[in-house]
């Protein structure tokens, strides 16, 4: 049952037209009586399947009756065939003139929300590796930089002030450009820091090991890259907001490598 029968409102829109227009329409008139007589506790169902016509089979019943007087007829709605005579029903076109165009406007009526999209998004992107030592299951979520709600975490390899100083700078620097990041100062292992992460779905981790260099780690690959420490906000920022990838920051500057801190 659709929404119009649902409701009993006529769910149609109508386009007024600037002059009138005479148009000709076929014009099925179901006489009842005769049909009741005929039918009797089916005449509804005769009577609905007769109107619902489509012009080619109206035009094609007008000239069964025409030339024989009756014609068989087929009811969906009863499942059977029955005879239709020339008393029954007229059919006839007829020249109006209409004032507007009546019509059922197409509607796109999705049934999902946005918990359904997110969780697409989420089974999509979710999977697990191994992790160094290989004997638990470590889970990611690959979400590009441009959905992931954070893109970037911080984190002093070491809890040393001078590191923890680096790093909420390089903080501010990516807050400033607009860039959602985490810093982490607590004394975890990098390795369970970089899991952690990884288990949010964080593209982009930096890593300070020195006052003047740090380290940028791409999730998936695990690949790190060394850059001036005053410089590392820019490079994830250009990464995060599309105007280079990952492969063009990997050909760019030096690679580091993790062997001693991934987990």
């Amino acid at each position: 049952m659709n929404s119009m029968d649902k409701s009993g409102v006529p769910l149609v829109a109508q386009e007024k037209f600037s002059e009138p227009k005479e148009v000709e329409k076929l014009v099925i008139t179901p006489v009842k009586k005769e049909l009741g007589l005929a039918f009797k506790g089916s005449q509804k169902n005769v009577v609905e399947a007769l109107e619902a016509m489509k012009e080619k089979e109206a035009l094609d019943m007008k000239a069964a009756l025409e030339s024989k007087g009756e014609v068989e007829f087929e009811v969906c709605t009863l499942g059977k065939t029955v005879t239709i005579t020339n008393k029954m029903v007229t059919i006839q076109k007829e020249k109006k003139k209409e004032h507007q165009r009546v019509f059922t406007p197409s509607v796109i009526e999705p049934s999902f929300g946005i918990g359904r999209i997110i969780y697409c998004l989420f089974e999509h992107s979710f999977y697990m590796r191994p992790s160094k030592a290989g004997d638990e299951q470590l889970n990611v979520f690959r979400f590009p930089a441009v959905v992931a709600p954070i893109k970037c975490t911080v984190f002093p390899l070491v809890q040393n002030k001078q590191y923890e100083d680096v790093a909420k700078y390089i903080s501010k620097s990516l807050t400033v450009a607009g860039i959602s990041n985490k810093i982490d100062i607590t004394g975890t292992s990098i390795g369970k820091r970089y899991a952690r992460t990884d288990e949010l779905g964080v593209p982009f981790a930096i890593t300070v090991d020195s006052t003047s260099s740090v380290t940028i780690r791409e999730r998936d690959s695990k690949d790190q890259v060394r850059v001036d420490a005053e410089k590392a906000a820019s490079v994830v920022r250009e990464v995060t907001e599309g105007h280079k990838t990952w492969q063009d920051v990997w050909s760019t500057f030096p690679h580091h490598s993790s062997a001693s801190t991934e987990e």
